[in-house]
C-alpha cells in the first residue's frame, strides 16, 4: 500500500515533467511496476536536467518609440515658429494660446542665450499682460536683465511683484541680488538683501555665494564676507566648495594669505576636494603676500591631485624686470607658440598678466628677492 501510494505520486510527476505520451501501466505484479515507474522517472529527471544546461536565446527587445500627443506636437511647433519670427507680436497673437508658461519660458532662455534683448522685454511684457507666467519667467527675466547690464530695469519688474509668494521666492531674490552685483551695485545688493529678509525671504547657499561674491570688488571687502559667513552658519546652512572657492577669492583681493590658508584647510578637513578654481585662488593669495615658496609647493600638489595650472600672475614691483622676463620667453618661443596675453598698467607698472601653456605644465616665474614690493 506505502509503494502504491509513492507510485502514484511519481506518476504525478512524471505526467507534468515528461516530454512523452503518457504511458499506460502493464498488468503485472507491484515490484516490475514499481521498476517500470522509477525507471521513467529517471529518464524524465534527466532529460530535465539536460535541458536546464542550453543556454536561453537572447531576444533582441527593440525599444517602443515615443509617441507624442497632437497636442504636444503643436507647442514645439509654436515655439520653433515663435522663437525664428522676425514679428514676434504677429506670432504671440497667432501662437500665444498654444503655449504654456514653460514653453514661454524656454522662450525666453533662447532670446536671452542670443542676447535678442528688445524681444526678450517685448515677450516678458506679453506674458505678464496675458498672465502667463511664473516664479521661474521673473527669476530668468531679472538674470537676463543683469547679463544685459541693465540693473535698473531688473529693479522695476522685481519692485512690481504684487504675489507675496513670488517676491520672496529664494530663485527671483537670488537673481535680483545677482544682476545688482554683477553690475557692481554691491552696497545696493546688501540694503535690499537686509529688506529681502525683512519681507520673508529665507536665503540659501546661493544667496550667501552671490553676496560673496560681490566682496571681492569693494573697500573692506573681507570683514563684509566674514558677517556674511557667520550669519550662514547661524542660519544652519554650510559651507560648500562654491562658498569656500569665493571665500578664497575674497581673501586674494583682499591680501588676506593667512585667512585663504586657513579655508583652504578648513575645506580639506571638511571632506570637500578643492579644484583648480581653489587652488588659483590660494595661488594668488601667495602671490599677494610674495611666498613663492609655498606658490611652488602649492603647484606641486595641484600636479599630485591630477590638476594641471595654467596662469602665473606677477604684480607690482618693476616692470622693466618683468618686460625682460617676457622677452627671455619670447625669444624661447613660448609667447609666440603658446599665445600668451600681455597687459600692464602704464601709470603704477602694476598688472602684469602671463598666460603660459606649455605641455600641460606650469612655466613657474620667479623675481627674486632685491626688490620689494615684486610678488611671484
Amino acid at each position: 500500500m506505502e509503494i502504491s501510494v509513492l507510485g502514484g505520486g511519481f506518476q504525478h510527476v512524471i505526467t507534468r515533467l515528461s516530454p512523452f505520451p503518457s504511458l499506460s501501466a502493464p498488468s503485472s505484479s507491484p515490484s516490475s511496476t514499481t521498476r517500470a515507474k522509477s525507471s521513467q522517472l529517471i529518464s524524465a529527471t534527466s532529460l530535465l536536467h539536460k535541458e536546464s544546461q542550453i543556454e536561453p536565446t537572447h531576444v533582441s527587445v527593440t525599444p517602443r518609440k515615443r509617441h507624442h500627443s497632437v497636442a504636444y506636437k503643436a507647442r514645439q511647433s509654436a515655439i520653433l515658429q515663435v522663437q525664428q519670427s522676425s514679428d514676434l507680436g504677429s506670432a504671440l497673437a497667432r501662437l500665444g494660446d498654444v503655449l504654456k508658461v514653460q514653453d514661454l519660458n524656454a522662450i525666453l532662455r533662447h532670446f536671452g542665450k542670443l542676447c535678442r534683448w528688445q524681444d526678450l522685454s517685448q515677450l516678458f511684457d506679453w506674458m505678464q499682460k496675458h498672465g502667463k507666467i511664473s516664479f521661474s519667467s521673473y527669476s530668468s527675466y531679472i538674470k537676463l536683465m543683469g547679463k544685459s547690464l541693465n540693473p535698473i530695469k531688473a529693479l522695476e519688474i522685481y519692485n512690481s511683484i504684487q504675489d507675496e509668494t513670488v517676491r520672496n521666492n529664494v530663485s527671483v531674490c537670488n537673481s535680483v541680488l545677482s544682476c545688482l552685483v554683477r553690475n557692481g551695485k554691491f552696497e545696493s545688493s546688501l540694503k535690499l538683501f537686509h529688506q529681502m529678509k525683512q519681507d520673508g525671504l529665507r536665503p540659501d547657499a546661493v544667496t550667501y555665494s552671490t553676496l560673496l561674491a560681490g566682496c571681492m570688488k569693494v573697500k573692506h571687502g573681507y570683514s563684509k564676507a566674514l558677517e556674511l559667513v557667520q550669519e550662514l552658519e547661524h542660519s544652519g546652512l554650510h559651507m560648500d566648495t562654491v562658498i569656500y572657492g569665493t571665500l578664497l577669492a575674497v581673501c586674494a583681493s583682499n591680501n588676506r594669505c593667512k585667512e585663504a590658508e586657513n579655508y583652504f584647510n578648513q575645506m580639506k578637513d571638511e571632506g570637500h576636494l578643492p579644484n583648480v578654481f581653489h587652488y588659483s585662488s590660494l595661488l594668488n593669495a601667495y602671490s599677494a603676500d610674495g611666498n613663492y615658496t609655498k606658490a611652488d609647493k602649492l603647484v606641486e600638489d595641484m600636479k599630485s591631485a591630477g590638476l594641471v595650472p595654467n596662469k602665473v600672475y606677477i604684480r607690482g614691483g618693476l616692470f622693466e624686470k618683468s618686460r625682460k622676463l617676457l622677452a627671455e620667453l619670447e625669444d624661447l618661443g613660448y609667447a609666440e607658440d603658446e599665445g600668451m596675453f600681455f597687459r600692464t598698467n602704464w601709470s603704477s607698472f602694476e598688472g602684469l598678466h602671463l598666460n603660459l601653456t606649455h605641455n600641460n605644465h606650469l612655466i613657474s616665474l620667479k623675481i627674486k628677492a632685491n626688490f620689494s614690493g615684486v610678488h611671484v
